[in-house]
């Protein structure tokens, strides 16, 4: 009788392991996103797509701009904004692992109230 409750006390974690659920990474918080002042007092608006990795603690790294409109006026702000950006890390059956490749695009328009919600990080990216 013995015998057979460790092999099921042993048998356990596979099982669970094997069972697990994965999900993307998900977005928990980060700095507000902090309009140019130059920008602002030009009435220019813009875009900005940024390409960042996402590690097993949630941190984002090596965040750069794949693209922007007009080119460089919003870069350093959503730069900014995206290095401080946390998640709660990926899971893939079951283990915490990275999430490499994320893409999101950053919107600055004029009359916004607040920036701190204009993009949910990861909506414009592929789970994983």
């Amino acid at each position: 009788m013995r015998r057979a409750l460790i092999v099921a006390i042993i048998a356990m974690p596979a099982v669970v392991g094997c069972i697990a659920p994965s999900r993307p990474p998900q977005f928990i918080g980060g700095v507000d996103l902090v309009y140019p002042e130059a920008a602002k007092a030009s009435g220019i608006e813009g875009r900005v797509v940024v390409r960042y990795d996402v590690t097993a603690d949630g941190s984002v790294v090596n965040a750069v701009v794949a693209a922007s409109e007009p080119p460089g006026m919003f870069d350093e702000a959503a730069l900014t904004a995206v290095r401080s950006w946390r998640f709660r890390p990926r899971v893939d059956r079951g283990e915490v692992v990275a999430a490499p490749g994320r893409v999101s695009e950053l919107l600055f328009r004029l009359g916004e109230s607040e920036y701190d919600d204009l993009l949910k990080p990861g909506d414009a990216t592929p789970d994983g």
